[in-house]
C-alpha cells in the first residue's frame, strides 16, 4: 500500500511538473513570437551608394589668367581629393579637368561618408572655391574596356541628380545634397553638425530631367 501511495504521489507531481513546463514553454514561445514580430516591423536600413560631383568655381578665368599656376595648383587639388576620398571610403570614378566624380559603395553610411568627404575637401582646399553636389540612390553600373583599360562608370537618375546638385543648386562653399529615399529628421539632425543646413525649394530649379522630391544645402564656409 505504501508503495502504491508513493507511486500515485510521484505521478501527480510529475504531471504538475509537466504542466508547469508546458506553461513556461508557452510563455517563452509567446515572448519569442512578440520579439520576432517587432523585428519584422522594424525598418531595415537600406544599403545604397552615393555619388559626389565637385567643381572649381571660376576655373575658366583662372586658366586664361595663368595656365602654368593653374596646372600646378590642379595637381595639388587632385592629390587632396584622392587622399580625402580614400579617407572617407570613396573612390574617384573620373575627372574632367578640375571636376571630379567620386563614388561611395552601397552601405547604410554612404551618404554620411560622402558628406564628410565633401566637407573635408571644401575646408582643406585653400586655393580654390568649390561647389559640391551629392545624391544617394540606386545606380546602374557598367564596365567598359577602352584601349585595353577597364573603366567603371555609373548611370541613372541618382547620378544625374548629384550632377545637378553641383551645377544647379550648390553655391560657392556649399554642399547641395539629396537622396532618392526619404532622409529622416533624425538623420538630418546629425548633418546639422557639419554646418548650417537649409531645405531647398526644388521647384525653383530646372534639373534638366533629373527627378528628386527634396534637397538640402549645407554651408561649410
Amino acid at each position: 500500500m505504501n508503495y502504491l501511495n508513493k507511486y500515485n504521489s510521484f505521478k501527480v507531481n510529475e504531471a504538475n511538473s509537466n504542466n508547469e513546463s508546458r506553461e513556461r514553454s508557452g510563455r517563452l514561445l509567446t515572448q519569442a513570437q512578440v520579439e520576432y514580430k517587432d523585428d519584422v516591423n522594424k525598418e531595415v536600413p537600406q544599403t545604397l551608394p552615393t555619388m559626389v560631383f565637385t567643381d572649381v568655381v571660376g576655373s575658366s578665368k583662372m586658366w586664361d589668367d595663368d595656365p602654368v599656376l593653374m596646372m600646378k595648383q590642379l595637381e595639388e587639388h587632385h592629390q587632396l581629393i584622392e587622399t580625402l576620398s580614400e579617407k572617407n571610403k570613396g573612390w574617384i570614378v573620373k575627372t574632367i579637368g578640375d571636376a571630379f566624380m567620386i563614388y561611395f559603395e552601397p552601405s547604410t553610411e554612404s551618404l554620411t561618408n560622402a558628406l564628410n568627404c565633401a566637407k573635408d575637401i571644401i575646408i582643406n582646399e585653400k586655393k580654390y572655391n568649390l561647389r559640391v553636389g551629392v545624391c544617394q540612390g540606386q545606380m546602374q553600373e557598367k564596365t567598359y574596356r577602352i584601349q585595353k583599360v577597364d573603366l567603371r562608370d555609373f548611370y541613372g537618375n541618382a547620378v544625374n541628380v548629384a550632377s545637378r546638385m553641383e551645377s544647379k543648386i550648390a553655391t560657392e562653399g556649399h554642399i547641395a545634397f539629396s537622396s532618392t529615399k526619404q532622409i529622416t529628421e533624425n538623420t538630418l539632425s546629425r548633418y546639422k553638425k557639419l554646418g548650417e543646413l537649409y531645405e531647398v525649394n526644388i521647384k525653383q530649379y530646372d534639373l534638366r530631367g533629373a527627378s528628386i522630391n527634396t534637397a538640402y544645402t549645407i554651408k561649410i564656409k
